[in-house]
């Protein structure tokens, strides 16, 4: 086929087609349009591998190498390819007849005029996009001796109008942390907030325990359904803490600006000298995932999101913009410039979702504002003015 045009099928190639599989026209071209959709998405994977793969040296240029996308069919025909079905050979229709489901789907055969109606179960969430949507086309896709319908429905959602900006800084030990910045005041206690996961990361300790134990085994079976369990659990998390993000700027009539930290992963390759943060970034920051759902959400409320390369953003000052900052503990930053102590998580996510404005002051903060309970709760200008406070203190006690 023609990948860049339409197909470039000859007539002596669709009679040819039609002489072995004795396919309608609709079918045929449902098939050859899978088959475009295959080949385009393969170049543009290919396209971004190769640059990758130009501006990559080293073990991280060996690590993309085992990466380089794979061609449509590259494993030949045995498993089978859904496609994507629309009007003409398939429709889904509201029942009022049937008392098992309220949607059916009607499939077209190769029996002339013989349709097969399937009965569907979907969700509550399911149910609302049906209703508010209009559907586009469908797949059947079998997958572990089950059958699904993936349903594409397309709706408008209204752009709500942007009064602020929402700054979300992604990391490890928290897995989110916000702030809703404006330039029409400072920043106040309430634009703060983080999304702790202490419970979800105990329960994939868990499963990573329990999965650990059975690879030991040898239990191929169990193994098999306790990892799915776990890829379960980490999106069902992702996807809940993505729907916070979206439902708070929604409520603040905000824009999200994301933190993208490119190449995190690919830095932190075997052998680095760092196999703690490697574990941990390999195990606890899906930031990529989490930046996916965020856009899907988003998109969903009508918010505009966008994800923004965080480079220097942990270590530059937002007061004053310098990079000759400290960090005394993972969550504790100090600027030694200005000699500020903040939250690291919050003085990244205030540098995030600052680019959307043009001056600094805009996303000043007021002192002593953004310490969590875990850090010093507050802000000596430098060392010496933190011992000239204590030995004033000693001083009183004693007159």
């Amino acid at each position: 086929m023609d990948v860049d045009g339409y197909g470039g099928f000859s007539r002596s190639d669709i009679a040819s087609i039609e002489r072995q599989t004795k396919l309608s026209s609709v079918y045929m071209q449902q098939c050859r349009d899978q088959a475009l959709w295959m080949w385009r998405g393969y170049r543009v994977q290919l396209g971004e591998w190769n640059r990758k793969l130009e501006q990559s040296e080293g073990k991280r240029r060996e690590k993309i190498v085992k990466r380089e996308p794979h061609k449509p069919f590259h494993a030949g025909l045995i498993n089978k390819i859904p496609v994507r079905i629309d009007s003409r050979s398939g429709t889904i229709e509201h029942s009022k007849s049937i008392k098992i489901s309220q949607y059916v789907l009607r499939l077209s055969t190769m029996k002339k005029y013989h349709r097969i109606t399937i009965p569907l179960n979907p969700a509550e969430y399911h149910l609302d996009l049906l209703e508010k949507g209009r559907i586009v086309d469908f797949q059947l896709v079998k997958k572990n001796h089950w059958y699904s319908a993936h349903i594409c429905v397309k709706y408008n959602a209204p752009d709500l109008p942007a009064r602020a900006v929402l700054g979300v800084d992604l990391g490890v030990r928290r897995a989110v942390a916000t702030v809703l910045l404006t330039s029409e005041r400072r920043m106040r206690p309430s634009d703060l907030s983080i999304l702790r996961d202490g419970e979800r990361r105990n329960r994939l300790d868990q499963l990573n325990r329990r999965i650990a134990q059975l690879q030991r085994a040898k239990k191929w079976t169990a193994l098999k359904r306790l990892s799915r369990k776990r890829r379960d659990v980490a999106a069902y998390d992702a996807r809940t803490s993505a729907i916070c993000i979206a439902k708070l700027a929604e409520r603040e009539h905000a824009t999200v600006a994301v933190g993208y930290p490119r190449g995190m992963k690919y830095e932190n390759y075997r052998g680095n000298g760092k196999p703690h943060q490697r574990r941990m970034l390999q195990q606890r920051f899906s930031y990529a995932r989490q930046i996916q759902l965020i856009h899907e959400e988003c998109a969903e409320r009508g918010i505009r999101a966008q994800h923004l390369l965080e480079a220097w953003t942990s270590r530059q000052c937002h007061r004053c913009g310098s990079i000759n900052t400290r960090r005394p503990t993972q969550s504790l930053f100090w600027c030694l410039n200005c000699g500020s102590r903040y939250n690291a998580d919050w003085n990244g996510a205030i540098n995030i979702g600052s680019v959307f404005f043009a001056a600094r002051l805009s996303r000043q903060a007021i002192e002593g504002l953004a310490y969590a309970r875990d850090e010093l709760a507050y802000k000596p200008a430098s060392l010496e003015t933190r011992n000239l406070k204590k030995m004033k203190t000693t001083v009183n006690s004693f007159g």
